[in-house]
Order: C-alpha cells, then sequence, then structure tokens
C-alpha cells in the first residue's frame, strides 16, 4: 500500500483572555508531564505544536495527521480535553488541507526539545 501525500492540519485555539481556571505556567507543567507523552505515541499524528500567546490569552496547538479522519477525532474528544477541565473553557477547532512542508535553514535546535514547556 502506497502511503497518502494527502496530509491534515488541525488548529485548535482556547481563548482564555475572558478567564480561565488555570495559568499559562499550569498548562505548561501539563505538557510536560502528561500532554507531551500521550501524544508521542498517536497513531497518525506527524507532529504536533503546542502554541500562546498569554498578552491575548490564546493557548492551542496545531497538529498535522496523516489523514483526516484522525484530526476529525480529535475535534470529536475535544470536550474530554484535560485542557478543558483545567481551564473551564471550549476550544475552536479548525481542519486544513496541507498544500506543502518545508523546512529551512536554522539553528539546529531538535524540535522535539524545543519550546518554553521543555524550557528551550
Amino acid at each position: 500500500m502506497t502511503p497518502s501525500t494527502h496530509l491534515t492540519a488541525l488548529l485548535v485555539l482556547w481563548n482564555l483572555s475572558d478567564g480561565s481556571n488555570a495559568t499559562f505556567e499550569e498548562l505548561r507543567d501539563y505538557l510536560r508531564e502528561r500532554s507531551i507523552p500521550r501524544f508521542e505515541s498517536m497513531e497518525g499524528l506527524r507532529q504536533k505544536t503546542w502554541i500562546s500567546d498569554p498578552a491575548s490569552g490564546r493557548w492551542g496547538a496545531l497538529y498535522l495527521f496523516d489523514e483526516h479522519g484522525q484530526a476529525q477525532a480529535v475535534i470529536d474528544h475535544l470536550g474530554e480535553s484535560p485542557v478543558v477541565r483545567l481551564t473551564g473553557r471550549m476550544p475552536t477547532a479548525q481542519l486544513f488541507d496541507v498544500e506543502a512542508v518545508v523546512e529551512g535553514k536554522h539553528s539546529g535546535v531538535d524540535l522535539l526539545v524545543a519550546g518554553l514547556a521543555r524550557g528551550v
């Protein structure tokens, strides 16, 4: 069977500007302790990048999946997300077709260890 070259992106965003039961630091702790290990073993997930903007109160993630159905399954279970329980808020979610992926010249920092939650 030939692997599909059609990838699906999923953008999930929480607006925490009008209040949240968790701080951004508490959400980072959750990433380190529970979320990163959970998603490392998710079937069909090519990449998940967690994003934040404390100034605007936004928290979220950009996922890249092998198949549309895998991304849809995440959307279907967003109400069960630990982040919903931590923040008391529901996110918005949007699916996208992936047109292309590129990795440019960079510093060489391994993406798998980069980010505020990882301390890099």
